[in-house]
């Protein structure tokens, strides 16, 4: 009996320790899982940023050519088809020529006849050139004759030009000819379908011809918002819909000044030049485009999320407590309380001072000033701060014309688990991601940029930036 009470309070013994340590697994498991969930990071990576404008557009042959009749008729036969290559000269479409041959048979005769009257006459004014010199024929009959002899000539002249015209009609018009080197994009002419003379306001282009479709054009348009961002020969990149993840590359050839407004939105025409190497940019094709406004290689790039977070579990002033001393740079210990004791006392300060005021904006203002030197003001210690205020000082010259500095802050969590900001200027953004780099001040050492550099990537890279918290 003994025996088998002690092996039962064992087993209760090894029962009750393994609840313990279920109960201790199941807790870390909670806690793990809650911070696991509690937070999503971003990646943070080194790469290629571009800033583009998006647009759609046609794709185009660069020239186009429309063949018309330059008579009128019947089509006798047609000698080339759709997406056929033509040389210039070479005959498209050939006429009826049944009624020309016979009108040319006619003015055979009527020009034989002109040529009939036309000597008799010169014959006669001859004659009474030569009577007249010895006084028997009057000086009106010698006129008559002369003035009949030009009246002929110019029949003679007239029927000679109506058989010419009979056969350029016969020899050019009746044969359509290809005006240049190029392809056969469009067809409407068929065997025995009556055409009219481009002059007609009835006339049909029969071929429409490119001349070539190694080069092509795309006619995009540029909202007016995006326009001034647009220059000649800016770098574009557009893909077509049959070949999907293919980027082709293009240069913007020219902007057309005169806006196209549809319910009240202006856009403007810009035209792009692209090579058709592959010959896979067919006229007609929607393109899909980017024009390329900054690009920036081998840059640290973070997701925009991560530059929008800001944390739920810290009041205003505990973010911006945090925002300024980031703002300082690296601080040992004993520097960073210091700078704390600092902030807080031009905090309390400011409170006191808005407190007898009456106005919170007094206090805002009090406390921006007595802290400059923070994340929008000068340096952090160990900046050249005497060339920081020389450069700032300098008046409405280089100073002002330098570009617009925007920072922000990363949140990250540090080896406590406490969530600590890191402050980047941000750079190019293409939508979903944007360029940060460390904060620079001016006459900062490149040694020292070049460390921060390096340190910005490594708080990114191991502590990654927060983007979520749930």
């Amino acid at each position: 009996m003994k025996k088998r009470s002690r092996l039962i309070l064992a087993v209760i013994a090894l029962l009750a320790l393994g609840a313990v340590l279920l109960g201790v697994s199941a807790t870390k498991s909670a806690k793990t899982g809650t911070a696991a969930k509690a937070y999503d990071f971003t990646a943070v990576s080194t790469g290629t940023i571009e800033k583009s404008i998006s647009t759609s557009g046609t794709l185009e042959p660069v020239s186009t050519v429309s063949v018309l009749a330059e008579m009128s008729g019947r089509i006798e036969k047609v000698y080339a088809d759709y997406n056929e290559p033509v040389r210039k000269g070479q005959v498209l479409v050939s006429l009826n020529t049944d009624m020309l041959r016979l009108q040319r048979l006619q003015a055979l005769a009527d020009l034989s006849k002109a040529e009939a009257n036309h000597a008799l006459q010169l014959l006669d004014f001859q004659n009474k050139s030569k009577l007249a010199e010895k006084g028997l024929v009057s000086d009106y009959d010698l006129a008559s004759s002369k003035s009949s002899l030009a009246v002929y000539e110019a029949s003679l002249n007239s029927a000679k030009a109506a058989l010419e015209i009979i056969d350029t009609k016969l020899n050019q018009y009746a044969l359509i000819k290809s005006p240049i080197d190029g392809i056969v994009l469009d067809r409407a002419a068929e065997p025995g379908q009556s055409v009219v003379e481009g002059s007609s306001s009835n006339a049909t282009s029969l071929f429409t011809l490119a001349e070539d479709l190694v080069n092509m054009e795309i006619k995009a348009e540029v909202d007016e918002l995006d326009i001034g961002s647009v220059k000649v020969g800016q770098a574009v990149l557009f893909t077509i819909d049959s070949k999907p993840g293919v980027n082709y590359e293009g240069r913007v050839k020219a902007i057309h000044l005169i806006p196209s407004t549809t319910n009240n939105v202006v856009n403007y025409y810009v035209i792009i030049s692209a090579a058709n190497k592959d010959g896979n940019l067919l006229p007609g094709m929607t393109a899909t485009i980017a024009f390329v406004v900054e690009r920036k290689a081998e840059v640290l790039t973070v997701a925009n999320a991560a530059l929008r977070y800001a944390p739920t579990g810290l009041t205003s002033a505990e973010i911006a407590k945090r925002t300024w001393l980031a703002g300082q740079g690296s601080l040992t210990a004993e520097a960073k309380l210091a700078a704390e004791k600092r902030y807080d006392e031009a905090l309390a300060a400011s409170a006191a001072k808005a407190s007898a005021s009456g106005s919170s904006s007094t206090a805002n203002k009090g406390l921006a000033g007595m802290l400059m030197g923070g994340p929008m003001g000068g340096p952090p210690p160990g900046a050249s701060r005497a060339k920081s205020a020389t450069a700032s000082a300098g008046g409405s010259g280089a100073a002002s014309a330098a570009p617009v500095v925007v920072r922000k802050a990363l949140w990250y969590l540090d080896t406590d688990g406490s969530l600590q900001p890191v402050l980047v200027e941000v750079g190019v953004t293409d939508g979903i991601k944007t360029q940060v780099s460390p904060l620079t001040f001016p006459g900062q050492d490149p040694s020292s940029a070049a460390a921060a550099l390096e340190k910005l990537k490594i708080i990114l890279k191991e502590k990654a930036a927060v983007s979520w918290q749930s």
